[in-house]
């Protein structure tokens, strides 16, 4: 990009006389010594007055819509010029941007090609000189130079060197944009790596001991943050609540979502004691709470160590498997509601089962098996289910392994959906 800009303004420069030249290195010189966005372009109209002794100038850039937008305008002292109060030629201007050429109006009033517009001639305009500002990616503005003084009227010879100077401050504007963009990048990526941090302050980072029980849990974020969310409560008994959840938007605001609404889940979970209430009134908070269509997937489980049963509840969530020690694998798919937040006053179903010793619950979300690898290709739910077959059966072993197998599947390629795992067994 650099290299184009800098041909294209070589070319600028080749009818340039010596004093032209001088002019245009000086005033480059001033524009590459401001660092301040604002101040580069009121030096830029400032400079391009002075050095074709206009009586009036004035710049335009895209904005991000690609729409033309009125930026800066100085008269030849310097001052500067409301948009209100700075008539110009808009045809004038639409031509120039269509064109990408050059346009000098000697005399505006007795132009042929312009005779007809009258915002020319009700302005008084002598002589007009407007030029795209260009770079690789087009034209991002212009410049418009214009005086009504007899004395001071544009030639071919003022040509050159205001497409010269055009070229620098097009060159000038662009690496203001770049360097712009990185500040943007860098300072983003910042503010993912704090909330990065901040998110796994809400989520264990490791399955907290529980008596009677064995566990593990793990989470691989798409972006920097992650929508998946996951949950390990200590309940009333000696019983061990656990979930896995996973909110419709990723990133800091799915992050966040998920944040708040594991608290709502503990709060429920230990004010009804039942996992169908507890689904029914997370469902009715996520319902008021959620905007722009947002929704959350969420198993949520109770295990009994002494005896081994589970109540557990599925909005919308993978179903969970069962390993058994001969790595045979059995799903538990019902009960299977709604996806919270929805609807509004539902009633969401639980279901009972046990697991025994040997036997290793395993919950995770979609993002295992909708990592990408070469060519695009979805490590797939069928890998899923034999990477836990041939894999360890304890929770550590099986779900390190997994992750790993994924891991090694897409080359840590950067994935669209997070990858969490829990896996729950009797000690």
């Amino acid at each position: 990009m650099a290299d184009e800009t800098r041909d294209d303004a070589d070319a600028s420069t080749s009818g340039l006389d010596i004093a032209g030249m001088q002019s245009l290195l000086e005033v480059t010189r001033r524009i590459n010594a401001e660092l301040d966005p604002d101040a580069v372009l009121g030096t830029i109209v400032d400079c391009l007055v002075s050095i074709v002794k206009a009586d009036r100038g004035f710049l335009m850039l895209r904005d991000d819509d690609g729409a033309l937008q009125f930026t800066i305008a100085r008269d030849r002292k310097g001052q500067p010029l409301e948009e209100k109060k700075f008539k110009v030629s808009g045809s004038l201007i639409d031509e120039v941007v269509e064109t990408g050429e050059t346009r000098l109006i000697d005399d505006a009033a007795a132009s042929d090609a312009y005779n007809a517009r009258m915002s020319i001639v009700s302005l008084s305009l002598r002589t007009i000189l407007c030029v795209p500002l260009q770079t690789s990616q087009g034209v991002i503005g212009v410049i418009y130079v214009d005086s009504n003084a007899i004395t001071r009227r544009f030639t071919d010879d003022d040509v050159p060197l205001i497409e010269a100077f055009a070229a620098q401050a097009a060159a000038t504007l662009e690496r203001l944009r770049l360097q712009r963009a990185e500040r943007d990048r860098d300072r983003m990526a910042a503010q993912l790596q704090i909330a990065s941090e901040i998110q796994l302050t809400f989520l264990p980072s490791t399955f907290p001991p529980m008596e009677g029980v064995l566990g593990s849990v793990a989470s691989v974020a798409a972006l920097e943050v992650g929508g998946d969310f996951y949950d390990v409560v200590s309940l009333p008994g000696g019983r061990v609540g656990f979930l896995v959840g996973d909110v419709s938007g990723k990133g800091v605001p799915g992050a966040l979502f998920g944040a708040r609404l594991m608290s709502d889940v503990r709060y429920q979970a230990l004010l009804h004691d039942d996992v169908a209430k507890t689904l029914s009134h997370v469902n009715d908070i996520v319902a008021e709470r959620a905007t722009r269509g947002m929704f959350v997937t969420m198993f949520y489980g109770v295990l009994d160590p002494a005896t081994g049963e589970i109540e557990y509840g599925n909005a919308g969530h993978l179903a969970p498997i069962i390993r058994k020690p001969d790595g045979s694998l059995e799903s538990w798919g019902e009960p299977l509601g709604m996806p919270l937040g929805i609807l509004p006053n539902q009633q969401y179903q639980s279901g009972r089962r046990s697991i025994a010793k040997g036997e290793t619950l395993v919950v995770l979300s979609d993002g295992p098996g909708d990592a990408l690898g070469a060519g695009e290709e979805r490590y797939g739910d069928e890998r899923v289910l034999e990477t836990i077959t041939a894999g360890p059966g304890d929770p550590e072993g099986l779900v390190k392994t997994l992750l790993d197998s994924v891991a090694e599947y897409t080359g840590n390629r950067p994935q669209a959906d997070d990858q969490t795992l829990l896996a729950v067994a009797l000690a």
